[in-house]
């Protein structure tokens, strides 16, 4: 997959931004994104902004934030790559980091290695695979 790099932050911020408006059907508000990131809403406003101005979210004031296609393709791959690193690894490591670390293709190696069920992209919210979905959840809530 060719998506644009992405910090480990602004990764868990696109993610929850497409678990939070796909599960409401409707943008992500800045106080719900606060809240499932534990951060301030003025630290998801700025954020937000950012992630704006790079073509991979598109905010509107008291309306909220939804990914672009491009924002969406990122998030998908990140919550994917995290998932696998979770079938991978023990419940110690820091498999947001390690998941964020892998590069596409060491992660179609990984995908083969450990016959994971899902197949490039994260189906979050409506993941068919249980696993995928509770990791994709609590990615959302760091």
């Amino acid at each position: 997959m060719s998506t644009p790099a992405v910090s480990e932050s602004e990764g868990r911020y696109v993610s929850a931004i497409l678990l939070a408006s796909e599960t409401a059907g409707r943008p992500a508000k800045t106080g719900e994104l606060a809240d499932e990131l534990g951060v301030s809403p003025a630290s998801v406003t700025e954020r937000v902004n950012t992630l704006a101005d790079r073509g991979l979210v598109s905010y509107e004031r008291y309306e909220g934030a939804t990914l672009t296609e491009e924002g969406e393709a990122v998030a998908r791959e990140l919550l994917w790559k995290r998932c696998l690193a979770e079938n991978l690894v023990n419940e110690d490591a820091d498999v947001e980091a390690f998941g964020h670390a892998l590069s596409g293709e060491v992660a179609a190696a990984l995908k083969s290695f450990i016959d994971h069920p899902c197949s490039g992209e994260c189906d979050a919210p409506d993941a068919e695979y249980s696993e995928c979905q509770s990791a994709v959840r609590e990615s959302a809530s760091r």
